[in-house]
């Protein structure tokens, strides 16, 4: 009788708030094992509050082990390779850019296989992208391990073919490492669907309309531009328009709530902090615009929720924000500046039809990122 295989899937990258990498872990590690019947999963805790938590979190029942360090550790480096024999693994999966590289050879195709995601190289590719961040100070050690992990890998995704074609670019990979690396695009939380969305309003309608951005404060984000452009069409506007700021606050860039404030509009921006699921997916429902202005994206999340909310998109043609985007979106190129930007958000709302045929497409567009696509295209490298 042919043995179960085991697969180790590494969830110490979901934190007890998960965003970006954490949801991308966690929609993974819920979904695979339904779709791998014939694998036994074992899920790895950084300690005993995340197995707690995990267990929750993943189906009934998971196999959930504490490795007892971060993914990020350099104990992680020597205590890895030693679990994973202990486990009698067969496929190790990373769902973020970190291994342990002592597990596995170059060119791949050891006892042990290895599946890995690189999300993107932002870091490598934008100048000046978040300079007080560890990876800034850190870029040529983040390279390397980037490099690594791609090196040993037996199947390497990233989320978009912008991101891949990046990876590839930035870490100079060889052409048998760089057939191994794959784009496969995110999904959206059911919880974003558009059910109960008001119509769009009409051009003399004399409400508020309000603009939404969803994500960080990195200054690759733009958002002391979009403050700017927000300011310029709210005084050109012939109705109220508020902005709303959603995301974590960052005291290492406080040039948006700053611009905020020197140019008059701070009482019409509200800057929400980090937000629960439930009230997330609520300002997509409520909100009339999301204004997305960053100069990069490996994906562009924030547009694809958008899409499934039914809520019209701006964007930038940033990175891969126009990969995600497609046809339904306004896309505004980044050398037009705030002043593009800004006439771009005026012109949109004061044109309901425009909206209305946006908000249309975005709905169509939206089933290209469920979890169930992403999953099942990650699942198919266990089998290769």
């Amino acid at each position: 009788m042919k043995p179960i295989p085991v697969a180790v899937f590494d969830t110490r990258w979901i934190p007890e708030h998960p965003s970006g990498v954490g949801v991308y872990a966690l929609e993974l590690a819920r979904r695979l094992p339904a779709l791998l019947p014939r694998w036994r999963f074992v899920f790895l805790a950084a300690d005993g509050a995340a197995r707690g938590r995990l267990a929750a979190a993943l189906p009934e029942g998971a196999d959930i082990r504490v490795a007892g360090c971060g993914p990020l550790s350099p104990r992680s480096q020597l205590r890895l390779p030693r679990l994973l024999r202990a486990l009698g693994a067969d496929l190790y999966h990373a769902p973020n850019f970190m291994v342990p590289y002592r597990a596995f050879r170059r060119g791949g195709g050891g006892r042990v296989r290895c599946v890995a995601t690189i999300h993107d190289a932002i870091p490598l590719v934008v100048p000046d992208y978040a300079p007080r961040s560890r990876t800034s100070r850190m870029k040529a050690l983040y390279r390397w391990c980037l490099r690594e992990t791609a090196l040993r890998a037996d199947a390497l995704f990233t989320v978009s073919e912008t991101s891949r074609r990046d990876v590839l670019r930035a870490l100079a990979l060889p052409p048998e490492a760089a057939a191994r690396v794959r784009a496969v695009h995110n999904g959206v939380d059911p919880a974003f669907r558009a059910d109960g969305r008001a119509p769009v309003r009409a051009a003399d309608d004399p409400a508020e309309r309000v603009l939404l951005y969803v994500g960080r404060r990195d200054p690759y984000k733009n958002v002391s531009m979009l403050v700017e452009a927000f300011a310029a069409a709210r005084a050109a506007a012939p109705f109220p328009v508020r902005l709303v700021v959603a995301g974590p606050r960052d005291p290492r860039y406080p040039e948006a709530e700053n611009a905020a404030r020197a140019l008059g509009v701070a009482d019409a921006v509200d800057f929400t902090g980090s937000l629960g699921f439930a009230e997330l997916a609520a300002l997509y429902r409520r909100a009339d615009l999301l204004v997305h202005p960053s100069r990069y994206e490996g994906f562009g999340l924030q547009i694809a929720e958008a899409f499934a909310s039914g809520l019209p998109v701006l964007c930038t043609d940033g990175g891969a924000a126009p990969e995600t985007a497609g046809d339904a979106a306004r896309v505004v190129p980044l050398a037009g500046g705030a002043a593009a930007f800004a006439d771009a958000i005026l012109a949109l709302l004061r044109d309901p039809a425009r909206l209305a045929r946006l908000r249309e497409a975005g709905l169509r567009r939206a089933p290209l990122f469920t979890w169930e696509r992403t999953a099942a295209a990650v699942a198919a490298a266990y089998g290769d």
